[in-house]
């Protein structure tokens, strides 16, 4: 008899089209310098955003770096959080700045705005928030903060695309915005992001930096096209269930760490250097830019979805005291790329999911401020620390059913005897 595993842990936001796409641009289309798509889909997102100017980039992270280094001078300090991927604290440096740590929040994992507040000084050129997991910082509170000090605010909105804070789009409420649509985001384009603002002078020199990119994106698209073609197709669900979860679950229960890092997601960093690779200087492409046209109107709809599951989670395991849940919003600041659990015995937890035939990630993001590389910056975040030891995702991507979501519930509630 055969025995069905569970639903993939996450699917990618592709489909067909997202594959056609970028064969016809490697078939003749990366030879065509015609800007027109991408300037429609700067366009839309400005009326997405409802925000004067978009600039397209080939990576959320490059878009990072254009911003620092349009809004702060060299030698300046930015603050930042520390629970992010180790490339976003590159791109400060490589862009000028000095990195300055500030703690999360546990419950939300997000920079806490008394820490930005209690280390400005005279040398802090901005504040870097970043809107994780899908959920909005306190921006409004930090823009405050930074407009009572005269200091410029952008947000990493990576994780964010479609979240509102207080009524207002994340990525404009501060100085510039930037926005990720790599492979796993609810809007993708393979690989690309964008910057968003309402100030002119940022943008132009934004653009001015982009004119001396020339580095063909076509490298970089191709592995991540191959890696999402692999990825769908393990996690295309009969072939999960039947095949690929199988291997998965055996590998983590028998600790085959051959097969575990081979499947276990992890940050994305570049390798050290002084300044911005020459990889990174890259053109957002115009195939991109009409895929990315031809998912906008899917954002909403699939937001929705997102929230309905994690609402379910929050109602079946808010009274378990030992875990720490994110705050449940239904206003938009809160959409739940994933729904972010913290346990202080994280790893015996999703043992024993993998043992009940559920399929669940830990988190893997770091905090960097106690990275060997950042030892120069070194900040003491205790609240970062745990929540890189202690976080898991469950799932709650659009394709994921709400049987599987109960059934998550169940093997939780399960494991704590409730």
């Amino acid at each position: 008899m055969l025995s069905f595993g569970p639903n993939p842990k996450n699917r990618l936001y592709t489909n067909l089209n997202s594959y056609l796409l970028f064969l016809g641009y490697v078939l003749g289309g990366r030879l065509k310098r015609d800007k027109k798509d991408i300037e429609l889909f700067e366009k839309a997102l400005c009326e997405k955003f409802d925000t004067q100017h978009a600039v397209c980039v080939y990576q959320c992270r490059v878009g990072i770096y254009l911003a620092v280094k349009a809004l702060v001078k060299p030698g300046q300090e930015v603050i930042l959080s520390p629970y992010t991927i180790a490339d976003v604290i590159n791109m400060v440096i490589f862009a000028g700045g000095r990195p300055v740590f500030a703690d999360v929040e546990r419950e939300t994992c997000n920079i806490s705005a008394a820490e930005v507040e209690r280390l400005i000084n005279p040398n802090t050129g901005a504040v870097l928030i970043t809107h994780l997991h899908g959920l909005a910082a306190k921006a409004h509170d930090i823009k405050r903060i930074c407009d009572r000090f005269n200091i410029p605010m952008i947000e990493d909105c990576a994780q964010s695309f479609g979240v509102y804070e207080q009524g207002k789009a994340v990525g404009t409420i501060g100085d510039a915005g930037v926005f990720s649509f790599e492979m796993h985001k609810n809007l993708t384009t393979w690989l690309g992001g964008a910057v968003i603002s309402n100030r002119g002078d940022v943008v132009e020199k934004i653009r001015a930096e982009l004119e001396g990119f020339s580095y063909p994106p076509l490298p970089g698209i191709t592995r991540k096209v191959k890696s999402g073609l692999i990825h769908d197709i393990a996690g295309f669900p009969v072939l999960f269930q039947l095949l690929t979860y199988p291997i998965v679950r055996a590998s983590y229960l028998k600790d085959i760490e051959f097969v575990n890092k081979k499947v276990r997601r992890k940050p994305q960093e570049s390798k050290p250097a002084e300044h911005l690779p020459e990889v990174y200087k890259s053109w957002y492409t115009p195939f991109q830019a009409r895929l990315g046209l031809s998912q906008l109107n899917n954002i909403d709809r699939d937001i929705k979805t997102r929230i309905d599951n994690a609402l379910l989670y929050y109602e079946k395991l808010k009274d378990i005291d030992e875990l720490i849940l994110p705050p449940l919003r239904t206003d938009g600041s809160h959409t739940y790329l994933w729904f972010p659990v913290q346990y202080s015995n994280r790893d015996e937890l999703l043992r024993f999911m993998y043992s009940h035939n559920r399929d669940i990630a830990a988190g893997h993001f770091t905090s960097t401020a106690d990275s060997p590389m950042f030892q120069e910056f070194y900040r003491d975040c205790p609240n970062s620390r745990k929540v890189e030891k202690e976080l898991f995702y469950l799932p709650t991507y659009p394709r994921y059913s709400r049987s599987e979501v109960e059934k998550n519930i169940q093997v939780i509630r399960q494991y704590f005897h409730c």
